[in-house]
C-alpha cells in the first residue's frame, strides 16, 4: 500500500480551513476549541470581552487575555482589529494608567477624562466580564452522587446594576451553596458541580454571559480586583455624563437642601413684598 505524502499547499489549506472554522463558531456564541496566541495555544476558549486592543477569555488554562495583534489574520478580521485604533487605545490606556501602588490597589486610575474614558470602562468591563464568569469543574454524575437540583436554571431573569462608585461586592457573595455537597440544574442534565466551588452573587450579576452554567466562587483577592474595577467603571461613566445629566445627579442628589433653599427664597420674597407695600415714605 503506498503511503500518502502530505505537502505543504495541503497542510497550508488545512489550517485556513481551520482558522475559518474557528471564525465561524466565534460568530456563533464566541467559543473556540483552539485559540492560538503567537506560539501559545488555548483550548476550551470562551470569549468574555473584546477591546480595540484585546480579547477576554476564559480557557481550560482559566482566566486569560491576547493583545488582538497576535492573533491569526483571519481572527483578527472577525474581532474587527484596527492597527490605528489600537494605537490610539494604547495611548489612552497609558494615559489613564495607575500611576501610585495605592491608586493600583483601589483601581481608580488617574486622568481619566473624556477623551480615554471610553477605552478605559471598556478596558475594565471585560477584565470584570473575564473574572466573573471562569469556567467551573464539571463533574460527571453517578448514582452515588448526592445532588441537588436547581429549577428553573440557575438565575432568575434580569440584573441589577451596581453603584459602581461605593459597592463592594465581598458584602453580597452569596455562599448557600457551601452545604451542598453536589449541585446541578434542570439545564445541565448529567453534570454535577460542587457546591462549595459555586456562588451567586446580585452585584456582579449584570455581567454574568452564559446563565445556563453556575458561577466560580472567587476569591477574596478577586472581590478585591472587581471592587477596583468597578471604580473605574464609576469613575469613567461620571466622565462620559452629558452636562445636562450632571445637573439632573445633582438637584436628585441635593433635593432636600434645595428645598429647604427655595424656601426660604419664598419666604425671604414675601417678607420684602410686605415691607415694601407697608413702608412709611
Amino acid at each position: 500500500m503506498k503511503l500518502r505524502t502530505f505537502q505543504p499547499r495541503s497542510i497550508g489549506v488545512g489550517i485556513l480551513f481551520h482558522c475559518m472554522f474557528m471564525v465561524f463558531i466565534a460568530r456563533a456564541d464566541e467559543t473556540l476549541p483552539l485559540l492560538r496566541v503567537g506560539t501559545a495555544f488555548y483550548t476550551n476558549v470562551t470569549i468574555t470581552g473584546v477591546t480595540a486592543t484585546d480579547i477576554y477569555f476564559t480557557s481550560a488554562r482559566g482566566l486569560g487575555n491576547a493583545k488582538l495583534k497576535n492573533l491569526d489574520p483571519i481572527l483578527q478580521k472577525h474581532f474587527k482589529f484596527d492597527p490605528a485604533s489600537a494605537e490610539v487605545a494604547n495611548t489612552n490606556q497609558k494615559a489613564g494608567a495607575p500611576q501610585s501602588s495605592s491608586s493600583a490597589t483601589t483601581g481608580t486610575p488617574q486622568n481619566i477624562d473624556r477623551t480615554n474614558a471610553r477605552t478605559v470602562m471598556d478596558d475594565a468591563i471585560a477584565r470584570v466580564k473575564a473574572i466573573v464568569n471562569q469556567p467551573v469543574r464539571a463533574l460527571p454524575r453517578t448514582p452515588e452522587m448526592e445532588v441537588s437540583t436547581c429549577h428553573p436554571g440557575w438565575f432568575h431573569d434580569g440584573a441589577i446594576k451596581p453603584d459602581f462608585n461605593t459597592i463592594d461586592i465581598r458584602t453580597t457573595q452569596d455562599t448557600k451553596f457551601d452545604q451542598r455537597p453536589f449541585i446541578t440544574s434542570d439545564l445541565n442534565p448529567g453534570v454535577a458541580f460542587v457546591g462549595p466551588e459555586i456562588e451567586f452573587n446580585p452585584m456582579t450579576k449584570y455581567f454574568y454571559v452564559d446563565r445556563s452554567l453556575p458561577k466560580k466562587k472567587l476569591t477574596e483577592a478577586e472581590m478585591v480586583e472587581i471592587n477596583g474595577l468597578y471604580r473605574v467603571i464609576g469613575k469613567c461613566e461620571d466622565k462620559l455624563k452629558s452636562p445636562s445629566v450632571l445637573l439632573l445627579d445633582f438637584v436628585s442628589g441635593h433635593t432636600k437642601a434645595l428645598m429647604v433653599v427655595a424656601g426660604s427664597l419664598v419666604l425671604l420674597l414675601v417678607v420684602v413684598r410686605f415691607w415694601m407695600a407697608n413702608r412709611v415714605d
